[in-house]
């Protein structure tokens, strides 16, 4: 404002023998906010949705070891700031619960396994006494049933040569009746065939029944058995890929609640920009899209990142990033992802900006 008050003072000096000049003179105050509000309305249209540029920083995503019981630290064999490669041992942790429950379940399945061998042998001597019953209650009617018909065979003989006798009824009913003990005995012979195949059935059905509820129960136990062994082997943890150890929060011979963090592991460069786009000059990003990430010096080699995440809502910058201590910035965080081979130190703070197309052809070339 201060600027427009002094180009006033000079063009009075030049013109101010021109009336219109002497009047305009007269209300440089008012022209001069005039023209102030229409440059900063000109330079909100001009910047209004589009944020050419905003700031970040340069962070790593991080892994914390830790597991869901309690548990005893047998032995840490890192330290803050070790740089680990994938197959170096992290950490030995030990469970007594675990080997406690593992040991009881190999019980349970050995006991499983007896009981059901056992109860196969005696289903097959019930079998074999029912089958022994039988063929012992089988040669007795067959005796019996033998003897009935050979004595009444030698009674119709001795009938048909007596024909004096023929119409006897004594002998009419003797035979009548030795007829129906034979029928009779044939028929409990059936009877005994019968009951001895139905128990029979049920044992065996017994049996099958017996080896089905076992094996369910078995199947069971060794899928928490599996289970627990997987766990087990995950006491030693190993690296699988790169890492900078954080913070190591145990010592060797130390008891851990469940689920407090071990060991803090960390990529050694950063992966992610966790951007800040000011509400005043607000700026629709797009999942996906691609941004220039630079230093906040604008030296170095820039790095083309990628949109991963954009916040929901309006949240307050780091404080870093206020320029005046007692007057916080609010904005939208954005979330970028760069490649790891990148210029940038952990919690650096960056420049981000729109790719250039000269540069996203560049990044594809060298891809």
């Amino acid at each position: 404002m201060r600027f427009l008050e002094d180009k006033l003072d000079n063009f009075w000096n030049a013109h101010k023998s021109n009336p219109g000049v002497a009047y305009v003179y007269g209300h440089k105050l008012s022209l001069a906010w005039v023209l102030g509000i229409l440059f900063i309305f000109v330079l909100g249209f001009m910047y209004q949705g589009n944020a050419a540029m905003f700031k970040g920083i340069a962070e790593a995503s991080e892994t914390i070891i830790s597991v869901p019981s309690a548990t005893e630290i047998v032995k840490v064999h890192v330290v803050p700031g070790q740089e680990i490669h994938a197959g170096d041992t992290i950490v030995e942790i030990n469970r007594p619960d675990l080997t406690l429950r593992i040991t009881e379940l190999t019980r349970e399945l050995d006991a499983i396994e007896g009981r059901s061998s056992l109860s196969s042998a005696e289903i097959d001597q019930k079998v074999a006494e029912v089958k022994a019953n039988l063929d012992t209650r089988r040669l007795t009617l067959n005796a019996e049933i033998r003897n009935l018909e050979t004595e009444y065979q030698k009674n119709k003989e001795i009938s048909a040569k007596l024909k004096s006798l023929s119409s006897s009824k004594t002998s009419s009913d003797g035979n009548d009746a030795m007829a129906m003990r034979i029928k009779s005995l044939k028929n409990e012979l059936a009877l005994a065939q019968k009951s001895a195949n139905e128990q029979i059935a049920l044992l065996r059905g017994s049996s099958k029944l017996q080896k089905t509820s076992g094996k369910s129960e078995a199947a069971n136990l060794k899928k928490e058995l599996e289970e627990l062994q997987k766990q087990q082997e995950e006491l030693v943890q190993i690296a699988k890929e790169d890492w900078v150890v954080g913070d190591v929060n145990v010592r060797d011979g130390e008891k851990v609640s469940s689920f407090a963090p071990i060991v803090t592991l960390t990529h050694k460069s950063p992966t992610l920009i966790r951007g800040y786009i000011n509400e005043q000059i607000y700026k629709n990003m797009d999942l996906g899209e691609a941004v220039k990430v630079t230093t906040l010096a604008g030296t170095g080699k820039a790095v083309v990142g990628e949109v991963v995440g954009l916040s929901s809502r309006i949240v307050p910058f780091p404080t870093r990033m206020w320029k005046m201590p007692e007057f916080p910035i609010y904005g939208r965080e954005v979330t970028i992802k760069i490649p790891e081979d990148n210029p940038f130190l952990l919690g650096e703070m960056v420049t981000i900006s729109e790719a250039s197309a000269k540069l996203l052809k560049k990044q594809k070339e060298k891809k």
